[in-house]
């Protein structure tokens, strides 16, 4: 499954992202993308158009397929190997954290397409699951971007600073790379900005570590951002996610 000669590359401020290069075995990235879901398609979650009434600032344009039995059975396999113990233990040699868990309930895992002029602002995951005591630790992102080109694509994951003043990082999403990073109150990251239909299969991993019990998306407002990002992501992080 696993390439033998990727390449990482660790990122360790404003917090720990490991970038890693040539992930998985070609057949495998091949055949993924084969078995993707082609837009439109009625299995594909459109994610919140509004949040309480108001319209939806802080993302649109995302699509997501999260339920296992929605997905074609190769990509079904893939989900099953990401969330097993097997893997977990790559994980934890990787990022040399013990005891991680693989999340059993998928909750936060799938796949993921952002269309043309989509956006996801900038915000921390969802920190203490909703069903069961676990912390969300780490968060794993498989991109599947064929030709992929800054300049005329866009889609980079962004990385911010803890108090939002400055942007610390592009992550190109380039084909078979896989971006890892630590979960905590201010891992603030997004994808404000998209031109080029843009895949990726993510997925959580757990821990028993102590969190706050926020168990949604809280989006922080940039520098340039208006006071209602700040005022609707407190509101959208307080709503039921279904996705």
């Amino acid at each position: 499954m696993l390439n033998n000669d990727y390449k990482i590359d660790k990122i360790t401020y404003p917090y720990k992202i490991w970038v890693i290069d040539n992930f998985l075995n070609e057949e495998i990235i091949d055949r993924i993308k084969q078995s993707w879901i082609q837009i439109p398609e009625k299995n594909w979650h459109s994610g919140y158009d509004e949040v309480n009434g108001k319209k939806n600032i802080l993302e649109q344009g995302m699509r997501a397929v999260s339920k296992l039995e929605l997905m074609p059975l190769f990509l079904q396999e893939i989900m099953k190997y990401f969330h097993s113990d097997e893997f977990t233990n790559i994980l934890s040699k990787i990022t040399k954290i013990d005891d991680l868990i693989p999340d059993e309930t998928m909750r936060w895992s799938g796949l993921r397409t952002m269309l043309p002029n989509s956006f996801q602002l900038i915000h921390s995951d969802a920190r203490k699951h909703p069903n069961n005591p676990l912390t969300k630790e780490l968060t794993c992102l498989l991109y599947l971007n064929d030709d992929y080109c800054k300049n005329t694509d866009e889609g980079c994951f962004e990385v911010w600073n803890d108090d939002m003043t400055i942007k610390t990082h592009d992550i190109e999403p380039i084909n078979n790379r896989m971006v890892i990073f630590v979960n905590s109150e201010t891992s603030y990251h997004g994808v404000p900005k998209v031109l080029k239909e843009r895949r990726a299969i993510t997925f959580s991993v757990m821990s028993k570590n102590n969190s706050s019990t926020r168990n949604k998306a809280l989006f922080v407002p940039r520098p340039e951002d208006s006071d209602d990002v700040k005022l609707l992501g407190v509101e959208r992080a307080k709503i039921t996610d279904t996705i």
